[in-house]
């Protein structure tokens, strides 16, 4: 794969993410803490492997959790 179709897999992956994340969340409010626990602990591995490409989308996914207009229609 060239540079540019890994960068469009790549957003397109932490987009579909997102709205699986948003979806759940919006159906059960009571999921957001346990994802939100579990994404961080994925960050920590990531770090520890020195994988800072994936870590850092996991740390994204961590931020939009904790940004209200992730969750406004």
């Amino acid at each position: 794969m060239s540079k540019p179709t890994i960068e469009q897999a790549r957003m397109g992956t932490e987009g579909i993410a997102f709205c699986i994340a948003r979806t759940l969340i919006e159906r059960d409010p009571s999921l957001k803490a346990p994802m939100r626990a579990n994404l961080r602990k994925m960050w920590e591995l990531l770090e520890e492997r020195e994988d800072h490409a994936a870590a850092d989308m996991v740390d994204t996914m961590i931020k939009a959790l904790n940004d209200p207009a992730f969750f406004k229609p």
